[in-house]
């Protein structure tokens, strides 16, 4: 009954303008940052080639070379992290499509649903486009390529230790392309988390404005940067893109991206307990 209803609330959020316009955005930066991939390197040798899925829109590795497709992820991600599903309960509180859904549901079952249809959906649209870009980026690009945007050589110490600091870097050693594919599903679970965590704030307060839904996500993420300029001291870095992105070889701390997870999951689960308690609505 909860999964069966979920995957239906997960179909109509995917139907939504939200959750279209986030994947169009998605989408186009993606298309950009490969259309740019495929100027700056066609007809160049496979000797002088990198590797082809560190050149991707999620490639931390691609900041060595250029910077701009990155940067511009970056900045937009906490704005578009909630919106493809995560304002979706404060909408149907708003339309009053929420007192219908919960008397068939029953309050718990539809907060329930909620809660895991708004996870599923940003799942959903944070992994598709990039699955996509993996897939034309192989099948563009010569896979024998294995040079690295840093032009360390490859049997060098110091690339040895950079790869060393990749998370899961065994991974990598065995496939860079299922490296690439099981980073970027982490990325769209982190996603759906983060928006589960929108949606379990809304539970709670009754919003006027959804606009004001942006900020819980915005500022959690963005309070990663001026923690990190206070307390990295150029050692092991906080920011949340260290951890999010790909093929990322700054010093990190291991425990730091389960840890954010975990409270994360806890988060939702303690608002969701004080959302069902509630009586009122609108």
């Amino acid at each position: 009954m909860l999964l069966k209803e979920s995957l239906r609330q997960t179909g109509f959020l995917l139907k939504q303008r939200e959750a279209g316009f986030t994947l169009t955005v998605l989408f186009w930066i993606v298309l950009w940052n490969y259309l740019k991939n495929v100027v700056t390197f066609q007809g160049l040798d496979v000797s002088q080639m990198y590797e082809p899925v560190k050149l991707l829109t999620l490639s931390y590795n691609k900041t060595y070379y250029d910077a701009d497709t990155v940067l511009l992820f970056t900045m937009l991600y906490p704005l578009l992290v909630p919106l493809a599903a995560g304002l979706s309960y404060a909408k149907e509180r708003q339309t009053k499509e929420e007192l219908y859904l919960t008397a068939r549901l029953g309050k718990k079952h539809y907060m329930q649903t909620k809660l895991l249809s708004v996870f599923l959906t940003t799942v959903l649209v944070f992994t598709l486009p990039f699955f996509v870009e993996i897939l034309i980026t192989c099948v563009s690009f010569p896979s024998d390529a294995h040079g690295d945007l840093t032009n360390l050589r490859i049997y060098s110490q110091e690339y040895a230790e950079m790869v060393h600091r990749y998370p899961t870097c065994m991974v990598y050693m065995v496939s860079p392309v299922l490296y690439a594919v099981l980073g970027t599903f982490l990325f769209g679970i982190c996603s759906g988390i983060m928006a589960a965590f929108t949606t379990a704030v809304s539970f709670c307060f009754s919003i006027k404005y959804r606009v004001v839904l942006f900020f819980p996500s915005f500022l959690l993420l963005n309070s990663t940067l001026y923690l990190n300029e206070l307390f990295s001291a150029g050692s092991c870095q906080i920011s949340w893109y260290e951890y999010l992105l790909l093929f990322n070889d700054n010093r990190k701390f291991c425990w730091y991206l389960p840890a954010a997870a975990a409270f994360l999951f806890l988060a939702v689960i303690g608002l969701y307990e004080i959302g069902k308690r509630q009586e009122r609505y609108g």
